[in-house]
């Protein structure tokens, strides 16, 4: 099968799943907009993208925050076009014509998104957005989306019919050797990791350890970001024990976190947007560890099942709570780990990412 799968940029994680459809598939991978994983996460991408050796794929330049090239390849023939990005004016732009192209040379166009139903502004232009959207998504011969929550989205705000929207875990290959002994320590160690900026919530948790009453804890927050030096006076200005700034770490060293860690929090909070998965919590789950995490975060409903608590998003307090539920209880913590690398394992690899990839392919080709 001949695909055209454009997307924004080259994130570690994806990597291997683009490998695996290129290995079964005549894959054609268009990178639009790669200059997003130098912005959101400080990583440049130079010509050539470790991890893809053996796939086909371009960059495409950017002129005026627009793929050049884009719609002269779309032009080609294709057995299916995969992509679907409004995150930009200009992405928006790209889409509508992409999706008109295919229409033009009837061929299916497949949508790949990780919006839900986060808080959004009630204005005229998110209220266009939202019918212009509605129409390209119904109009679409099917959606990808990673979990439920974007599914009840799609659908119930959308009114895209439930048959033409598939279910595409998303996977981090960040799975290195675990470890359950190194959680056997003096102290408690709760475990942070993500971007240090307002969306993430990482004033609530703070606000959280204030008050937390567990004997010898250890708080770590590793990454970096514009909410740094705000956070950290905040830890002075009250006194906070056993804080620690590790700053952004590579991800060798991430694992050794998480191999220590008794328990990973992810307080993110609606700020313009929910989060849209967190890939913390793939990575979490595979080092034996509880999570607890908010109702802003996209992946929380898949992902803890009896491994954790979900608490309400701004709520300092309900965090405090549910660390304390886990790490006053070493038989729960050790279930709740147990559980965590159980649903990993069997869940959310590659393998389910890609049968639920084929799934929809069959099904959109079988239509046309």
């Amino acid at each position: 099968m001949k695909i055209l799968f454009t997307h924004n940029t080259a994130m570690w994680y994806r990597l291997p799943f683009f490998r695996k459809v290129s290995e079964m598939h005549d894959l054609d991978l268009i990178f639009t907009h790669i200059n997003v994983l130098q912005d959101v996460y400080d990583s440049d991408v130079e010509g050539n993208i470790i991890g893809l050796e053996d796939v086909n794929y371009s960059i495409l330049p950017n002129s005026h925050g627009f793929a050049k090239g884009l719609f002269s390849k779309a032009r080609n023939h294709y057995d299916v076009t995969i992509g679907g990005s409004w995150d930009t004016p200009q992405e928006f732009i790209e889409t509508l014509v992409l999706y008109c192209i295919t229409k033009i040379k009837d061929e299916p166009f497949i949508i790949w998104r990780e919006d839900w139903d986060w808080d959004k502004k009630n204005s005229i232009k998110e209220k266009l957005l939202h019918i212009v959207i509605k129409y390209l998504c119904n109009h679409s011969n099917a959606i990808l989306v990673p979990g439920t929550l974007h599914k009840e989205y799609f659908h119930n705000k959308l009114e895209v019919p439930t048959d033409k929207i598939f279910i595409m875990p998303n996977v981090s290959n960040i799975s290195g050797n675990c470890d359950i002994s190194k959680k056997e320590h003096h102290a408690k160690k709760i475990l942070y990791v993500g971007r240090l900026i307002e969306r993430k919530g990482i004033n609530y948790l703070l606000e959280a350890y204030k008050d937390l009453k567990i004997e010898n804890t250890e708080l770590i927050i590793v990454g970096s970001g514009s909410e740094e030096d705000k956070l950290k006076k905040y830890v002075k200005d009250n006194n906070l024990e056993n804080v620690t700034f590790t700053g952004k770490i590579n991800n060798e060293e991430l694992e050794e976190y998480y191999n220590q860690s008794n328990i990973v929090v992810v307080p993110s909070i609606n700020k313009g947007m929910g989060d849209p998965w967190v890939f913390v919590l793939n990575e979490a789950m595979y080092y034996y560890n509880p999570i607890v995490a908010t109702t802003a975060v996209g992946a929380a409903p898949d992902m803890i099942k009896g491994n954790g608590f979900i608490v309400e998003e701004k709520n300092s307090q309900a965090l405090k709570e549910a660390v304390e539920k886990i790490l006053n209880d070493e038989k729960l913590e050790k279930e709740m780990g147990l559980k965590s690398k159980d649903i990993i394992t069997n869940e959310f690899q590659y393998s389910n990412m890609i049968n639920a990839f084929n799934d929809c392919l069959k099904k959109v080709i079988k239509k046309v």
